[in-house]
Parts: C-alpha cells; sequence; structure tokens
C-alpha cells in the first residue's frame, strides 16, 4: 500500500524550509549592503520579501516557486559578499567549526601517532623496508593493490643507466647508546616538495656508485637504509663492520680514512634494477590522551611522551612511544637479562613478562647497558618515569638518557587503526 500523500507533504515542508531561509538570506542583504544598494533595488527586495512571507503564511504552495526564485535571483544579483554562490561559500562556517572541533578531538582527547622506529619490536612496529622479490614482481595487479593498502607500501625502483660494479661510501661512526664503532652508510639530510608542492618533508638522500655514475636513493627521515644495501649487495653479513672485517672481499676501503668506498663486487647491465625495495608504513595508533588526568601512567604500560625536556632532544624535540617500568621511588636493575623492580621480577604486564621469560619473538630479554648495566641500580625520583623500549637491544632509551618528566607524557596507546597487519587491534 503507497501513502503519495507523505511525499506531497516532505516536499512542501522542503519549500517553507527554503523560503524561509531565502528570506533570512534577503534580510542579511539589507542589513549588510542598505548603504551601498539603490533606494529602489532596496524597495523591490523588501517587496519580494513581504510577498514570499504572505504565501508561506498561506501556504500558497503554487506561487512559492515562482516568488522564491525571483527573490533569489534578485539576491545574487545586488547581494555578493553576503549571499555565497558556491558550495564552498555557503557552507565556510559548518568547515571551519569541524576543523576547530578536530583539533579540539586532538588536542583534549585522542590524537593518531606513527611509529617512527622500531625500538618498540615486535610489539609495535616502525616504518621497514625489503627487497622486492621475484613473486611480488610477478603478481596480478590486484594482489599488487590489496598489499599495497594493507601494509600502506610504496616502492622504490633505482634502474642502471650503465654498466659497472656498485660501490657505496661509507663512514666510521660512533654509536650514541654504548660507544661502538660501527661503519654506516653516509646521508644527506633534505628537503623535498610533497602534496602537491604544498609542504616541504625532510628525507635522507643517500648516494651510491656504478663505476664511476652516482645514483641518488630517497627515504623518509627516521628510516635507515643501511640494512637494505647490506641484503642486496653483501648478502649473509649482519652489519657493515663485519663485511669491513671479512676477506671474501678483494678490498680496496682505506680503514684509516673518515668516508671510504667500499667495493661491493656487485655487477650490474644497463636497464636493470640496481636495487628494488617497497618501504612499509610504521604502525598507526591511536593515542588516548584522556585517562592520565583521572589517573597515573602503571607499570608495563606502553606511553607516548615528548623528548623536549630531555636533554639529548631539546635541540629536535620528537614524540616517542616506550614501555613504563619505573614509578617514582621505585629502583631497577638488570640481572640476567631480566628486569626487576624493587628487588622482584617484572611480571605486572604479558610484554613485560615475555621479555622477562624470553619469550615469542622477544628471546634476547633485556640488555644490561648504560644506567642499567651488570651491576647498577637506579632509583627514579619524584614526578618522573623510567622507560625501556621492548627491543632492548635496539633502543635508544632511559638507560642512555636519563629520566621522562610526569609533564612529558602525552598519553597511552589504545588501538592499532593502520596499517592491517597481525597487530592490527588493541594496543598491548
Amino acid at each position: 500500500m503507497s501513502f503519495p500523500f507523505i511525499n506531497k507533504n516532505k516536499a512542501q515542508e522542503r519549500i517553507l524550509e527554503s523560503s524561509h531561509a531565502l528570506i533570512d538570506s534577503a534580510k542579511k542583504v539589507i542589513k549588510y549592503r542598505k548603504h551601498l544598494l539603490d533606494v529602489g533595488v532596496l524597495a523591490n527586495i523588501n517587496l519580494q520579501i513581504s510577498m514570499l512571507e504572505s504565501s508561506i503564511k498561506a501556504k500558497d504552495f503554487a506561487n512559492l516557486e515562482d516568488q522564491s526564485n525571483g527573490l533569489s535571483r534578485l539576491l545574487k544579483q545586488h547581494g555578493r559578499d553576503v549571499i555565497p554562490e558556491t558550495f564552498l561559500g555557503e557552507n565556510i562556517e559548518a568547515l571551519f567549526v569541524a576543523v576547530l572541533l578536530a583539533i579540539a578531538i586532538r588536542t583534549f582527547f585522542i590524537q593518531s601517532f606513527q611509529i617512527p622506529t622500531n625500538s618498540m619490536a615486535p610489539t609495535y612496529y616502525g616504518m621497514t623496508c625489503q627487497l622486492v622479490s621475484s613473486e611480488a614482481t610477478a603478481a596480478n595487479i590486484w594482489s599488487k593493490l590489496w598489499h599495497k593498502i594493507r601494509f600502506c607500501s610504496r616502492e622504490v625502483n633505482v634502474v642502471a643507466e650503465n654498466n659497472g660494479t656498485v660501490s657505496i661510501p661509507l663512514v666510521k661512526a660512533k654509536l650514541k647508546k654504548n660507544k661502538e664503532v660501527i661503519y654506516v652508510v653516509p646521508y644527506e639530510e633534505v628537503f623535498i616538495k610533497k602534496y602537491l608542492g604544498l609542504a616541504k618533508v625532510k628525507v635522507r638522500k643517500y648516494t651510491i656508485f656504478v663505476d664511476h655514475r652516482k645514483y641518488q636513493i630517497v627515504s623518509p627521515i627516521d628510516l635507515s637504509l643501511d640494512k637494505i644495501l647490506l641484503e642486496k649487495f653483501c648478502k649473509g653479513y649482519l652489519s657493515w663492520k663485519e663485511v669491513i672485517n671479512s676477506n671474501k672481499f678483494d678490498q680496496k676501503f682505506d680503514q684509516g680514512q673518515m668516508v671510504s668506498i667500499f667495493d661491493t663486487k656487485y655487477h650490474i647491465t644497463t636497464g636493470d634494477s640496481i636495487i628494488r625495495f617497497e618501504i612499509l608504513s610504521g604502525d598507526i595508533l591511536f593515542v588516548d590522551k584522556v585517562s592520565y588526568h583521572f589517573r597515573s601512567p602503571k607499570v608495563g604500560e606502553s606511553v607516548v611522551f615528548t623528548t623536549n625536556a630531555i636533554m639529548d632532544f631539546t635541540k629536535t624535540p620528537k614524540f616517542f612511544i616506550k614501555r613504563l617500568v619505573g614509578r617514582p621511588t621505585n629502583t631497577l636493575n638488570i640481572k640476567n637479562n631480566q628486569l626487576l623492580i624493587d628487588g622482584k621480577l617484572a611480571t605486572t604486564n604479558e610484554i613485560l613478562e615475555k621479555l622477562n621469560f624470553k619469550a615469542e619473538g622477544y628471546k634476547n630479554g633485556y640488555c644490561p647497558v648504560g644506567m642499567l648495566a651488570e651491576g647498577s641500580s637506579i632509583t627514579v625520583p619524584k614526578k618522573n618515569f623510567f622507560v625501556l623500549g621492548d627491543n632492548s637491544e635496539d633502543s635508544y632509551d632511559s638507560r642512555f638518557w636519563g629520566f621522562v618528566p610526569e609533564k612529558s607524557i602525552c598519553g597511552r596507546p589504545f588501538v592499532i587503526f593502520y596499517p592491517f597487519t597481525n597487530r592490527w587491534g588493541k594496543c598491548k
């Protein structure tokens, strides 16, 4: 059974609403432009308003449409700067309110945060890169598209324009965390334009050689390409230092120089990919910024904090994520790669327990270095916290740069919403 009168009533309601809105617009034109409009034009607008109001009152739908169109044409002709002619103009106030609301939510309630490094692996992952396999190259377009969407990946492919052997610059460096001497591939920090030229983004620019011809590889500022270059050209080695100290390469590498060119003996033909890899996005989290206004962070929780009050980062403050392992008055030490809090094994959280019992990817436990070197212990002062990375062997954390002030804590991550990996869902 149909009820045609319902549609008719709705149509009439819409006509009445638009007519009322048109009258409001006309009154705005009179208010803001009466000193600029001719007396005859003002009189005409007032007349049209009066006629339209009478038709609304009488519900004279036969004349409403014609009268509304007449008033609308008059307003468009004489109401510029007051009556918008575009969607943007009509909705600018709503858009402005929406932006303010989004800023308020981000500032006080929930904020997205992308993991910058792999110091919390395997709990959370930062940006990573992997060589593109032959299987991936041969995959059909839909598989490639799904892979790109699922992992938020993008491909980098550097193609050779000449024949030759790949050489890579290497420099000596000292790790901040333990002063170990290592070899790394040098890079420049440069700005490039992105997003149709609207923004400048800082990136790393690496330079490698095929014979004497330079080739440049660009990566995000937080992503080192040392491991991917090592895997491509010196497969089987864990570090450039191990490569340099090996006897496999007939090397001309001068270890006494600050920068030297290392000949990988890897031959490339024109048209081949010198290196082809994909960059996978780090985990993107939603951070709860409300909870810590009502309670203090607990031992075992992962926390997001700013580094602006930490000595090593005052010049370039960032946002970090680490696991809170020490609250004020807690005494911490590491023994047999296990973390002890006030003399007891830390097991108040699933991840602390996995690290201490070296389970499921956390097989190395905690590394006793820096402030928590073997035989050392520290007590956390008031209004401060002590934080560690879950990837203890490769985490630059409180062991090296000290405590996190209470005021620097921004919130706690509560869900990984992208990319769609096995880590997707509630944060640990």
